[in-house]
């Protein structure tokens, strides 16, 4: 988790109109997180995103990345997420998750597959790991 004072910080800096880069596929556990699909299994998806744009009103982008020629060019695509942040943390997380998946599908093999996406768990349901 972020500590308060940075959050702080980083809505001041939004409201100026700075911006904010964080991963929003990372599983932080359940505080501040919406139980939704990704790649069809539910998991703890930060709804960050949708308060810190609200909050900060601020406008959300998502950024595609892909490692070109071994890794010395990249390409990146700028998508803009006009719907976010709405009225529903947990509808703005589904959409980011959409949109992580829309890119992985492009290069699966780039990305960090390693890291441990399921690790926290609803209620009830078995561990992964």
């Amino acid at each position: 988790p972020i500590p308060r004072r940075e959050v702080k910080r980083a809505l001041k800096r939004l409201r100026e109109g700075r911006r904010l880069f964080y991963l929003p596929d990372q599983d932080y556990g359940r505080k501040s997180a919406a139980f939704v699909p990704f790649f069809g299994v539910l998991a703890a998806t930060t709804i960050a995103t949708s308060t810190l744009a609200k909050a900060g009103r601020a406008r959300v982008v998502m950024t595609h990345q892909q490692r070109l020629d071994n890794g010395r060019r990249y390409r990146i695509d700028i998508v803009p997420l006009p719907q976010i942040p709405s009225d529903d943390p947990a509808a703005d997380a589904r959409a980011i998750n959409a949109q992580l998946e829309d890119n992985i599908r492009k290069v699966p093999e780039q990305y960090m597959w390693v890291h441990r996406r399921f690790k926290t768990r609803p209620e009830g349901k078995a561990t992964f790991y």
